[in-house]
């Protein structure tokens, strides 16, 4: 019984794929921000996209749509077997602060972009989310009975909060990101419904939740489900289905740490680059 358990997938496994996903989309995305458009512009050459390299950028970047479903569904686990949920809040926190400077600088070669945070702010309100709302609904059925519809209905408002941070800050995937990572916790047991309504969660990503209500209630879903790349991750969810809940063999502080260092090290390329 103990063999079947360890078969399958470990959380290292996972961190490892999810790494190496973002590693490739940023390669990419700062490639193509610092080689194809601002250098030719600025000698006065013609930006010249080839349809190999279009469809290049394409697959490269449709490949960094499996990083975050993954950091999202990690994120859940780590909740559960966490021993100390504000310190893990501190934590991701802490790295969102030291990773915004190499994030500002690679994509956008500026110092702080207010239009643009990195993605552990995401990150860390949707485990704020998380943590609220578990905190308001555990053992629901054993509360007096005044309390239940209550301390269910403020839920609402502590995830909503989280969600409106998100898009307030402009963080990356922004409110549907905390969604999705709600949606992780809600659904943690049942698979099918739990990839439905994470593409639901999705679909939204680049909207504002004001521009999000209006095109959803104007009718004009093209515009209002606006994340559909991010469909091209939805396969990731076959690989969660092997998730064996190890750990794995992982330093702890590694990945948190990749994070603004590949980011650093790409924002000194495009400098040099630029420079020389």
């Amino acid at each position: 019984m103990e063999a079947e358990k360890k078969r399958g997938v470990s959380a290292a496994v996972l961190k490892w794929t999810a790494v190496i996903s973002m590693l490739i989309d940023h390669m990419t995305a700062v490639g193509f921000l610092t080689w194809y458009w601002p250098m030719r512009r600025l000698r006065r050459l013609t930006p010249v996209i080839t349809p190999v390299s279009r469809w290049s950028y394409y697959i490269l970047r449709g490949v960094g749509r499996l990083a975050f479903p993954i950091y999202c569904f990690l994120l859940v686990e780590g909740y559960f077997h966490t021993r100390n949920v504000k310190k893990y809040l501190v934590r991701l926190g802490l790295f969102a602060l030291i990773s915004e400077i190499p994030f500002d600088r690679a994509f956008d070669q500026v110092w702080f972009k207010w239009d643009s945070q990195n993605v552990f702010f995401t990150l860390f309100l949707g485990l704020l989310a998380v943590w609220l709302v578990d905190l308001l609904c555990k053992n629901l059925s054993e509360r007096p009975g005044w309390q239940r519809p209550v301390r269910g209905l403020l839920a609402l408002p502590a995830a909503f909060a989280c969600m409106a941070a998100a898009d307030w800050m402009h963080t990356d995937y922004g409110w549907s990101g905390v969604t999705l990572i709600l949606v992780m916790y809600l659904l943690r047991r049942w698979e099918l419904p739990r990839l439905i309504c994470s593409a639901l969660a999705l679909l939204p990503v680049g909207q504002s939740i004001p521009d999000f209500c209006h095109t959803l209630f104007s009718g004009s879903f093209t515009v209002g489900f606006s994340g559909g790349i991010e469909m091209v991750g939805l396969p990731v969810f076959a690989l969660l289905h092997f998730y064996n809940g190890e750990r794995g063999r992982q330093s702890k502080y590694f990945f948190y740490v990749f994070y603004p260092a590949h980011l650093a090290l790409l924002a000194l390329i495009r400098y040099l680059f630029i420079r020389a």
